[in-house]
């Protein structure tokens, strides 16, 4: 049966922003119940969703796109998420907003909707500002953020890569602390990230080789591991050596104890980041939150926020599912998304009587678990539809 389009937006111009921020509400409330009130980890990214538009107006502005797209106008979207994965609410900002610069709001935002009490805090490199750290102190709250290590003062590399106190955490992988500027520095080393790390710069380097081979003019003169000297362009080899230090090597800055958070266990709150680059993934192409076709501002608050829903209840239903069949192998969002588009019913008309009657198509193994996970019994027979009873 076709539905007229403008059926569907004048439902989104119902979606308001009482509405959104009712929907935030009830999300992180179930979330809290699933996870027994304990949400003590919050990771925080960013990311840019693209509009079919290249003109900018009010939340719609020009900025920096993480879709590869800037000729499309974008908006940011600020997401906190549990360790679990599960989705705790999301902020809108203009596009052209820097990633530093949402934290402050998001983070005031959500202590306003919701009960949330002492938490650490973990987020990457961009989050990184002393008044960020400073509104997170504040507040109560720890935080773990990646570092930018290249772009540390050339005096502190002495320290950062002294070769005492690692403790091996699994094979090729160790880690360190330092005390510097005043904050703990945690510092990891993989020997696979290492492989990677000397494998992306031979690339780099014989890419300006044959750059150089082949001449370079105008803006091309600049570039990672190249120098200027007297109108001559060359390779740098005093900046390839010093990249090759930080091969294998990651750190982040917390403000968590060392008694009480040893270094290890500090990585193990950032090695759960993955959860959040995955939410986006979901987000962006399994739940295909984009293209953006909207122009008005409140419609497109109503699309991302029914977005979210649909990503929150998927979540949720992910983590329900492979909590009560914990010996079992977990369903991702792509098979679950799969096995529920695969439960369909059909209208049947009888012709005699012209009494109309739901036939379910037979149920995978998957789909029972997935409907009881929800708190619904997947339909097993035929049932009349002017039967005002539950399908069962």
């Amino acid at each position: 049966m076709e539905v007229n389009p403008d059926k569907f937006y004048r439902m989104m111009d119902t979606v308001n922003d009482d509405r959104i921020a009712r929907l935030q509400s009830i999300v992180s409330h179930e979330v809290r119940g699933l996870l027994q009130e304990r949400v003590d980890v919050l990771f925080f990214d960013v990311t840019t969703l693209s509009f079919a538009s290249d003109k900018g107006e009010d939340l719609r502005k020009k900025g920096f796109s993480k879709d590869g797209k800037p000729q499309k106008v974008p908006v940011v979207l600020a997401l906190f998420q549990s360790v679990e994965g599960l989705p705790i609410g999301y902020e809108l900002f203009p596009g052209s907003t820097a990633d530093v610069r949402t934290l402050g709001p998001a983070l005031k935002t959500l202590r306003a909707r919701f009960d949330i009490g002492r938490v650490v805090l973990v987020a990457d490199a961009r989050m990184r500002s002393q008044d960020n750290l400073d509104l997170l102190a504040s507040q109560g709250w720890d935080w773990v953020v990646a570092a930018r290590l290249r772009s540390l003062p050339r005096r502190m590399e002495a320290a950062l890569f002294a070769s005492h106190d690692w403790v091996t955490v699994s094979e090729g992988t160790s880690v360190t602390e330092r005390q510097l500027k005043g904050r703990r520095l945690v510092l990891r080393y993989s020997k696979k990230r290492a492989a990677k790390d000397a494998y992306e710069r031979d690339r780099i380097v014989e890419k300006r080789k044959r750059r150089l081979t082949q001449g370079i003019k105008g803006s091309g003169k600049r570039g990672r591991f190249l120098k200027v000297d007297r109108n001559a362009v060359a390779l740098d080899q005093d900046a390839i050596d010093r990249d090759a230090c930080f091969d294998g090597l990651h750190g982040v800055w917390t403000s968590l104890d060392r008694d009480n958070h040893p270094a290890q266990h500090i990585y193990a709150y950032y090695g759960e980041w993955w959860r959040i680059e995955e939410g986006f993934r979901v987000r962006k192409h399994t739940m295909a939150t984009r293209p953006i076709d909207h122009w008005t501002p409140s419609r497109v608050k109503a699309h991302i926020a029914i977005c979210f829903v649909a990503f929150a209840l998927l979540r949720l239903l992910r983590y329900q599912h492979n909590t009560m069949h914990a010996g079992q192998e977990p369903l991702s969002e792509a098979r679950i998304l799969a096995e529920l588009s695969g439960a369909q019913v059909s209208l049947i008309t009888d012709t005699s009587t012209l009494k109309q009657y739901l036939l379910a198509s037979p149920a995978t193994a998957a789909q029972r678990t997935l409907y009881s996970a929800a708190g619904l019994k997947y339909p097993s027979r035929t049932r009349e539809l002017a039967d005002p009873g539950p399908l069962a």
